[in-house]
């Protein structure tokens, strides 16, 4: 648990309701000031039935103990032992212990871990909660409502790392049913219905074209929660109406249902286990020019990607290989695919990998990573949603880490019998450490059991009906008609179907459904050569399985189609209408040659035309001589002329072209040394700025730690203040149940205190204390109590009177009293009166 400022009260809560014999061991990790002694332990074990102790290094943790850290070390676990390390100036400010014992709890079984982030200023928590979620364990934080400093609950919060939102009194009962049930615990737990709000589903099914009922319903109902409570809505219907209303609050609880938790070479141990018990193998096995194929489903920002990718190409640099390979990384979400394409990481993102390959493949700009262009240029990212869409096929790895415990068992073992419909015979499949195979483990061999790397061992494909999308609801934007046998009643159609029927998306669906149907073999394409589509046996000359990206003739049309298609597009270009014929032969390999006949023709009246369609008829057999006139001439000459007149055009546009760069690039020179000038002087600015804002920043995160220090330092004593307020008042208990009356005198004579019976008889006041006798307090004819007191302060010895005093017998000892200042060497005394009797309703004065 880690608590800082205000963490006092969450912690008792907790302890109060937490079981003293149900074998738990617990951790308290706390912000404290090297040089204060906490009084943590002393007021736990008064209130609580726990064992409570300080981490000691080499300590072994214990059953049904509460250990609790000391200041200025860092706390971690190894195996079962405590390991601590002092604070050092290398660490930088402000410290984060939370953070670091989080961290360290990453390997131990996330089944029985569980991590609590109470009330706290400040951040820390969050980056350890994030990498012990991330492993399958359990987080809860504190309501934000209850905590008396809401900033670390808020910031884990946030990062949406957190299974459950609680107030402390309540997190025991949770952990309790998170190790009977697991993450699939039953729908009544935690005392509250986790059943997501309907209408909000709705709300996210029509604006995002995503059916969430896939999703366990108590995770949607804790993202909906947790959205909630950072808006500040104690209304579900409030939050609603902010729904409706606000696209960007509905697009935040879409990121945060999608949970896109992912960084680079997360888990570095499953990484090297990827890499030398798939990737190796998967890079030593294959052959020829078959490429290596890898999906990385639910991407989230890419870097789980891009670290993929780059301990493949560091395999096949090993093995010397000729090898090629394309990762496909899809995710639902479009920003976050944006965001993966754009390549563009901070600093803080790259912490987890080696240095060396972060130098080599990514290129700094400021304070920001960018991906190098030649491993970019491998990866595709696409919008592609796993659990309705068909998966990718003939894929060597598939790499769906921490995805499958959001689902529901019925969707996870769909998702898993896609991967294995589109996984090659051998090929491998990686999951998160908390996740299975379910019903199809039979399918698979496991390669390594702790980080759930599996090879498919089966040739079947295991897709059957039961495992596809029900694909009965249509997403948002599409139409469909029903179509009814034996109906002819056309009449009960309403007037809106037909309309609907006309619009443009379904005219243009049943062009699509003609040009399939009856499109003699052809390819579209522009005037500048890009292929926007292909129709019937065309299909055959295109090949789109090693670039996704970019549709041209060049990268997808079979090459013995160049010549003739480019020649074709240059005489349009020169205002040629008519069609242009040519005979080609296409070799697909040893065994197989195709003779077609190639013809281009303009489809607009207009010069040139913007879209020509590529016509391809196939010949059966090897055309003889007698049948070339019919079949088209073959390339000539004047095929050849044209391109090379092209050629000389183009040659002489980038000359000019060449000149003109270098007339911009030369003004660019100049005006780039005046940039320079300045930017220097800028730059030297900046510097000056930057060390000044550096040490504010440290000024600031030394006063932030102190804060958080004097805020705990406040509250134990606030509970010492309570202690000494109730002894007080049993102390003056005890002297009106004896009948003794009490006045305290400091070493110059004044008062400091009284109880309670003298302030009755003698009516003296709260604004008496610091008045000496002369002034205040009893008068007694048979004895002077100021010159009493005076001796018994200067000499240090005892004095006693007694007499008569309004009908009765007063008996009066001064006795000395040390003094209780370091800074006063003055005997003080105190006035013990014996004799009163207590008065009847008279009403209490108060007691200093």
């Amino acid at each position: 648990m880690g608590a800082s400022a205000g963490g006092l009260k969450p912690l008792e809560a907790f302890f109060n309701t937490a079981p003293p014999s149900a074998g738990w061991c617990f951790v308290v990790i706390q912000h404290l000031s090297p040089d204060y002694r906490s009084m943590m332990k002393n007021l736990l074990e008064r209130q609580f039935h726990f064992r409570i102790q300080q981490v000691q290094d080499g300590l072994r943790i214990e059953p049904n103990t509460i250990y609790l850290n000391k200041p200025s070390e860092f706390v971690k676990l190894e195996n079962d032992r405590f390991r601590t390390r002092a604070y050092d100036e290398a660490d930088g400010l402000p410290h984060l212990p939370i953070d670091y014992f989080f961290n360290s709890l990453c390997g131990r079984d996330p089944a029985a871990t569980f991590g609590a982030v109470l009330s706290g200023s400040g951040s820390d928590g969050t980056r350890g909660a994030m990498a012990l979620h991330a492993t399958g364990a359990t987080i809860m934080a504190q309501s934000p409502d209850d905590a008396e400093f809401s900033s670390m609950p808020q910031s884990v919060l946030k990062s949406g790392a957190v299974d459950r939102i609680l107030l402390p009194s309540e997190m025991p009962k949770a952990v309790e049913d998170f190790l009977e049930y697991g993450k699939d615990a039953p729908e009544d737990m935690g005392g509250r219905d986790p059943r997501p709000p309907i209408e909000i589903q709705e709300i996210l099914k029509s604006q995002t074209d995503i059916d969430f009922s896939n999703y366990k319903p108590d995770l949607l109902a804790r993202r909906i929660e947790r959205r909630q409570q950072l808006h500040g809505f104690r209304d579900l219907e409030e939050y609603r109406q902010l729904l409706l209303n606000n696209p960007i609050a509905l697009d935040e609880l879409y990121q945060d249902i999608l949970i896109g938790v992912t960084q680079f070479y997360r888990n570095p141990e499953a990484i090297t286990a990827l890499r030398k018990e798939a990737l190796d193998a998967i890079v030593r096995d294959k052959s020829g020019g078959d490429p290596v194929r890898i999906w990385v489903p639910a991407c989230a920002s890419g870097e789980e990607a891009y670290t993929i990718a780059i301990e493949l190409n560091e395999a096949i640099k090993a093995a010397q290989a000729d090898c090629k390979f394309r990762v496909i990384a899809t995710d639902v979400h479009r920003r976050s695919i944006d965001r993966a394409s754009a390549g563009i990481y901070s600093e803080e993102a790259m912490t987890k990998m080696p240095v060396a390959l972060r130098d080599r493949y990514f290129d700094r700009h400021r304070d920001h990573y960018i991906v190098e262009p030649t491993l970019r240029q491998k990866i595709i990212f696409s919008v592609h949603d796993a659990l309705s869409d068909p998966p990718f096929m003939h894929l060597d790895l598939i790499s769906c880490r921490n995805f499958l415990i959001y689902l529901k068992p019925e969707a996870r073992t769909r998702i898993v019998s896609m991967f294995l419909f589109g996984l090659r015979r051998d090929g491998y499949m990686l999951l998160g450490p908390s996740e299975s195979l379910g019903p199809l483990a039979d399918e698979f061999a496991t390669v390594n059991q702790r980080w759930r790397l599996y090879r498919k061992t089966s040739d079947g494909h295991a897709l059957n009906r039961y495992h596809l999308p029900d694909r009965k609801t249509p997403r948002a934007g599409e139409h469909y008609a029903p179509v009814l046998a034996g109906n002819r009643n056309v009449a009960r159609t309403a007037t809106g179907d037909a309309i609907e029927l006309r619009n443009r998306d379904m005219l243009i669906k049943s062009y699509n459904a003609l040009l399939k149907r009856y499109a003699p073999s052809s390819i579209l394409i522009s005037s500048d050569g890009r292929v926007l589509s292909w129709f019937g046996a065309a299909s055959a000359f295109i090949d789109t399985m090693n670039n996704l990206a970019d549709w041209t003739v060049e990268d997808i049309v079979h090459p013995a189609l160049h010549f003739a298609i480019n020649v074709g597009m240059e005489k349009m270009r020169r205002q040629h209408p008519e069609t242009y014929t040519r005979r080609v032969k296409v070799e697909f390999d040893r065994d197989h040659v195709q003779h077609c006949t190639v013809s281009i023709e303009p489809l607009e009246q207009a010069m040139p035309p913007r879209f020509l369609l590529v016509s391809l008829r196939l010949m059966e057999t090897t055309p003889q001589t007698d049948e070339e006139t019919v079949a088209g001439p073959v390339a000539t000459d004047d095929d050849g002329a044209i391109l090379s007149k092209r050629i000389v055009e183009l040659e002489r546009d980038l000359r000019l072209t060449e000149e003109t760069l270098q007339q911009v690039t030369e003004r660019l020179e100049a005006s780039g040394e005046e940039l320079q000038a300045s930017n220097e002087e800028l730059q030297a600015s900046n510097e000056e700025l930057q060390a000044s804002n550096e040490e504010l920043q440290s000024s600031n995160e030394e006063l932030h730690a102190v804060n958080e220090e004097l805020t705990t330092v406040s509250a134990e004593h606030e509970l010492k203040i309570e202690e000494l307020s109730d002894l007080n008042e049993n102390m003056d208990l005890v002297l009106r149940l004896l009948n003794v009356g009490v006045i305290i005198l400091d070493g110059d004579g004044t008062i400091r205190r009284y109880s309670r019976l003298i302030g009755q008889v003698f009516k003296m006041q709260q604004h008496d204390i610091g008045r000496t006798l002369e002034v205040v307090g009893p008068r007694f004819d048979f004895v002077d109590l100021w010159k009493m007191a005076e001796e018994t302060i200067e000499n240090g010895t005892a004095g006693h009177a007694a007499g008569e005093h309004e009908g009765h017998r007063i008996s009066v000892g001064a006795h000395p009293v040390p003094p209780s200042d370091e800074d006063c060497d003055k005997n003080g005394a105190v006035l013990i009166f014996h004799g009163f009797d207590q008065p009847e309703a008279v009403p209490a004065a108060p007691v200093s």
